[in-house]
This record gives structure tokens, sequence and C-alpha cells, in this order.
């Protein structure tokens, strides 16, 4: 997520999902920052391997992160600082550093589209194209269950989860124990299985090393049957 204090010194945040992102004053910018201390394109949010970077695109005014003028294209790393014009953004990656747990941030409010007109105070919007992929990604985050044999749903939110092995997460059965065999985690758009052992791991009857998971989906490891689902 970016924490967004606005030049008035209120707070939203804008929650990320794994979409790149273009930062500017324009309406239609995924990002829009209405205030004339921005540019009309001023920087870009990649995803890639799994984080975030950001570079500048020309803008008037630079793009700074933790007080340093970006030049090039800079990997964001968790509490990172990003300035562009009057505006600062703190990145989320994880957990909260502790410096910034003041900001109460379950309470702060979040980043909705607005039909926002360029105005000499601040004003903000997200394109709809890209709430729309927001929110459908937002369904896969909130939603996805991996279902166990034994009917059991498992939340798999956004963390990390081992199957099998002694100290795994979620069983697996297998005839002489199963060491860890799997990983399910989060990637900003879905939930992705990938194989970690060297026993097979097959999702709707074909084995795969790595694979992201789709509703109604079936996964078999060893004696093991699991479902993937997305509750609404």
């Amino acid at each position: 997520m970016l924490i967004v204090q606005m030049p008035d010194g209120e707070h939203r945040v804008f929650e990320l999902y794994g979409e790149d992102i273009v930062i500017g004053r324009e309406r239609g910018r995924d990002m829009q920052l209405a205030h004339a201390s921005v540019s009309r394109e001023h920087a870009h949010l990649s995803w890639r391997n799994g984080g975030y970077s950001i570079r500048d695109a020309a803008s008037h005014n630079g793009t700074y992160i933790n007080g340093e003028r970006v030049s090039g294209e800079q990997r964001l790393t968790n509490g990172d600082t990003i300035r562009l014009g009057h505006f600062e953004l703190i990145y989320i990656e994880g957990a909260v550093p502790e410096r910034f747990q003041r900001l109460d941030i379950h309470n702060i409010p979040r980043w909705y589209a607005v039909g926002a007109d360029v105005m000499d105070d601040a004003t903000a919007q997200v394109s709809m194209t890209v709430m729309k992929r927001l929110l459908k990604a937002r369904v896969h985050l909130e939603g996805g269950v991996l279902v166990t044999d034994d009917g059991q749903g498992v939340d798999l939110e956004d963390r990390r989860w081992v199957l099998g092995g002694p100290n795994g997460d979620i069983p697996v059965k297998m005839l002489f124990g199963a060491p860890p065999c799997a990983t399910v985690t989060w990637n900003g758009r879905n939930h992705v299985l990938t194989r970690i052992g060297p026993k097979a791991v097959k999702v709707n009857g074909q084995s795969v090393h790595t694979c992201t998971l789709e509703d109604g989906d079936r996964i078999a490891i060893g004696r093991s049957r699991f479902g993937y689902e997305v509750r609404r």
C-alpha cells in the first residue's frame, strides 16, 4: 500500500495489487494527484519479481525517495518515503514499520475513484479501469480459501503457507510422512501454488511447478486433495 499525505495534512490509503501505476496530475492517470506541484505524468510504479519499483517520468519537480532524487528506476523497500510535489507517499510492504504505527492505518480512509477536476487544492482519483482490476484482485485476496479433505476452509489472505512438512501450516497425507511439498503465496493479483519438494503437485490433473489458482481448481498432493475457492 501507499499511505498518501495530502498537502492539507489529510491521509489516504492507496492499496496496491501488483498493477503498474502511472501517477500524475491529469485526469485518467491511474493515480491522479490533481495539484499544480505534480506534473501531468509524474512517475511510474512498476510491479516486477514480487515488488515495486519507481521511476520519474521527466517531471518538473522530480521524484524523491527518502530525500534523494530518483534517477533511473529504483526498487522500493518497506517504509520508503516518496515525495511527489506537495504529496508524501509512504510505501508499506508487509509489516508496518514501528515509526509509522502512530498513523493508525486501519482507520485511514481508503482511496476510491472520484470525478476529480484539477483545482488549486489537492484532489485525487484512480482510473475506473484500474479500479475494476483492483477490485477483482481484492475479491481473490479476501475471498481465496483452500478447502482441505475434511471440508475445513483456510483463509489464505496475503501470507505464505507451507503445505506438508513437520512444521508446515497445512498437513499433507503421505504413506511415510510428508516433507514440505508446496507453498501458497499472494503475488498481488492471485494466489500462487509452487512446488518446493520432490513430490508431484497436480492442479486439475496436470503436474505443475508453479501456477496461479482460479476458483474451482482441484489440487492433489500425495493422498491429500484440496480445493481452491473464491468466496464472495
